[in-house]
């Protein structure tokens, strides 16, 4: 249903974590500080699942079960603690069909962002992705079902952004020809 929303948090267990050389704090108020000054951008550092193997993995199934008819949309909660502010973190939604084949995957790199899994999706998992952060306190993902005219909406601004993106070669291009 539209307007569902579903609170994600990391949890206690490091099966799904990259600990090494790590210093991860559980705090009291369900949030987590992480840091690791040698971790090279790239690394996996948390990923939850919305299916699991409980006798192979002894975990439940950290993510809501979505379907590939609906947009949902996703925020982020951490707060950065690093001294560059370029650095941050992004997410990777990976897709997955009936027979666990990937059917899918995108890349988040903003706080906010909406987006349609394809139809064939039957399962998925959220990879938490090191983009040079090395500090951070990790509060939250937040996942909701949103409407078909948010989602158009949000469709319509990245189509926008793309075609000022690609005027704006073209201009670079022509000024680089007369000089």
């Amino acid at each position: 249903m539209v307007n569902d929303k579903w609170l994600i948090r990391w949890h206690e267990y490091l099966t799904d974590s990259y600990a090494h050389g790590s210093l991860i704090r559980f705090n009291a108020d369900q949030t987590i500080y992480y840091k690791n000054l040698l971790m090279p951008p790239g690394t996996v550092i948390h990923e939850w699942r919305s299916k699991t193997n409980h006798q192979a993995d002894r975990v439940e199934p950290s993510l809501p079960l979505i379907d590939g008819e609906s947009a949902y949309g996703i925020t982020t909660n951490i707060r950065y603690l690093d001294d560059d502010e370029t650095a941050g973190l992004m997410l990777r939604i990976i897709f997955y069909g009936r027979y666990d084949e990937v059917a899918g995957s995108i890349i988040v790199r903003e706080p906010n962002a909406i987006f349609k899994p394809p139809i064939t999706t039957y399962s998925y998992s959220i990879q938490l992705i090191n983009g040079g952060a090395t500090e951070f306190i990790f509060e939250s993902l937040v996942l909701r079902e949103v409407s078909r005219e948010e989602y158009d909406e949000d469709q319509e601004r990245i189509k926008q952004i793309k075609e000022d993106s690609k005027k704006g070669k073209k201009k670079r291009r022509r000024d680089k020809k007369s000089e």
